[in-house]
C-alpha cells in the first residue's frame, strides 16, 4: 500500500457557523419544539425516548422498549475513573475493585420556566439562581440599563422576575441576536409580542400595533448565558380581552397576563388543566462553530497502478515463491490480467494496467489509522490519468 503525505497546499482549515433557527410552543404544561409532537414507533409510542419539546443527547435509545436501552458504564479499576454523578466518598465506600458503574441515557433537556414572586427583602433558597446572574447582568449594563440587576429601572432581586432557561444543548455557542421572539396568546389570539429589534438585549414589545406596553421594555436576554428575564408586569389583556380574569399562571390563584407569567407550564411543575387558554411562543437562532478540516489526495499519472488484490492477476498462475535453506525468491513472470474491454471477442484489446480507487485512507504521523473515505462508485486509474479526491471531516 502507497502511503502519501499531504502537502501545505492540501489541507485547508475552516470553521463553519450556522445559525439554526428554534421555535418552542407552549400550551397546558405541554412544550412542542419546532411543531414536532411525539413519533410512534414499531416498539414504543414515543420513537425519540424523550418528551415532546425536549432534545437528546446523543440521540441514542430511539425506539427502543425499556428493556432493552443503552447505557453508559464504567469498571471500577487502579484507573479511579467514575460518573460525575458518583460521589467520592461513595466510589470509595459502596464499590469494590471489579464492580461495574452504571449511568442512564437518555439524557435530554428543555427550555424552563421560573416564577421569582416580589419580596420585600433580596430573595434566598430556590431564588439564588437569579441572585447568581447579578455580575451577569451587570457586565452587561453598557449595553442597556435595563440589564442592572438594581437601579432605576427596578431591583431584580426583589421585585417579580420571570426567567426562562433555555439550554447551550439547544442554541449551541450563543443565541443570535436581533432574532429572539415572544408571543403571548389567549383562545388563540395574540395579545403580546416582543423582540429584541435593537439587537441590545433589549426585549421591546412590537404587537399588537397600538396595544398597551407596546414600545416598551418587558425584560432583557442573556445571549451568551441562555436566559431569558422578563419584568414587564403591566396588563396585556385589552381590546376584545379586556373582561378577561386571566389564569393559575403561577398555579396558585387567578391573575391577569402579563410578560412575567409568560412561558408558565414549561417545565415548572404546574399541573396539566390549569392553563388551557393561555398559550405561548418562544423562537430564536442558536448558534453553532464547527471546525473543519478539507483535505485533498492526489493520485498522479503512472502511480498508484498497482494493486496487491489477488485479481489483479491472471487466475491459475503458480505463486509458488522459490525457497532454499541460503535463499528466498518471489517469481518474477507473473501475468497481470488485462481488463481493458475490446470490441471483439478475440483478439484482447491492447493491455493497459488498471486499477479501481475505491477509499482512501487517512493516517496520522504515526502511521495510526484515523479515517477512510470511501467513494461512492470505484474511479477507473490507469497510467495516463490523474485524479484529485476532495475529502472533509468535521471536528
Amino acid at each position: 500500500m502507497a502511503y502519501k503525505k499531504f502537502k501545505s497546499n492540501d489541507l485547508f482549515y475552516n470553521t463553519l457557523e450556522l445559525l439554526p433557527e428554534y421555535d418552542f410552543s407552549i400550551f397546558d404544561s405541554n412544550i412542542y419544539l419546532n411543531n414536532r409532537d411525539a413519533i410512534t414507533g414499531s416498539h414504543v409510542t414515543n420513537a425519540g425516548g424523550v418528551p415532546t419539546g425536549h432534545v437528546s443527547l446523543y440521540e441514542l435509545n430511539v425506539d427502543r422498549a425499556s428493556s432493552n436501552l443503552i447505557y453508559p458504564f464504567l469498571t471500577k479499576n487502579s484507573s479511579l475513573s467514575s460518573f460525575k454523578t458518583i460521589t467520592t466518598s461513595t466510589f470509595n465506600s459502596d464499590f469494590a475493585y471489579g464492580d461495574t458503574l452504571n449511568g442512564s441515557y437518555p439524557l435530554s433537556s428543555s427550555i424552563v420556566h421560573e416564577f421569582f414572586a416580589s419580596t420585600a427583602t433580596s430573595r434566598t433558597g430556590s431564588a439564588n439562581r437569579l441572585n447568581a446572574l447579578r455580575n451577569t447582568l451587570n457586565f452587561y449594563q453598557p449595553l442597556s440599563n435595563h440589564y442592572a440587576f438594581s437601579g432605576a429601572l427596578g431591583d431584580k432581586g426583589t421585585q417579580n422576575v420571570n426567567m426562562i432557561s433555555i439550554p447551550s444543548i439547544i442554541f449551541g455557542t450563543k443565541i443570535e441576536k436581533g432574532s429572539v421572539d415572544l408571543k403571548f396568546y389567549v383562545t388563540g389570539t395574540l395579545i403580546g409580542q416582543l423582540q429584541d429589534q435593537n439587537r441590545n438585549g433589549e426585549l421591546i414589545q412590537v404587537g399588537p400595533v397600538g396595544s398597551t406596553g407596546s414600545g416598551s421594555v418587558a425584560g432583557v436576554v442573556l445571549y451568551n448565558e441562555g436566559f431569558v428575564l422578563l419584568t414587564g408586569s403591566w396588563e396585556l389583556a385589552s381590546g376584545e380581552f379586556a373582561g378577561f380574569a386571566g389564569e393559575a399562571y403561577t398555579g396558585a390563584g387567578v391573575v391577569t397576563p402579563k410578560w412575567i407569567y409568560f412561558g408558565a407550564g414549561a417545565n415548572d411543575g404546574i399541573a396539566k388543566g390549569t392553563m388551557i387558554k393561555s398559550s405561548f411562543g418562544l423562537s430564536f437562532k442558536g448558534t453553532t462553530k464547527t471546525q473543519t478540516i478539507t483535505m485533498l489526495a492526489h493520485a498522479p499519472k503512472g502511480e498508484l497502478n498497482h494493486s496487491n488484490n489477488p485479481t489483479f492477476i491472471e487466475f491459475g498462475q503458480t505463486l509458488t515463491p522459490l525457497t532454499s535453506s541460503t535463499g528466498y525468491a518471489e517469481k518474477s513472470d507473473i501475468t497481470i490480467k488485462n481488463i481493458v474491454s475490446s470490441s471483439y471477442s478475440d483478439p484482447y484489446a491492447d493491455f493497459k494496467k488498471t486499477t479501481y480507487i475505491s477509499s482512501v485512507a487517512i493516517y496520522d504521523e504515526n502511521k495510526n489509522l484515523i479515517g477512510i473515505a470511501k467513494l461512492a462508485t470505484p474511479v477507473k486509474k490507469t497510467e495516463d490519468l490523474e485524479y484529485t479526491i476532495k475529502m472533509k471531516l468535521d471536528i
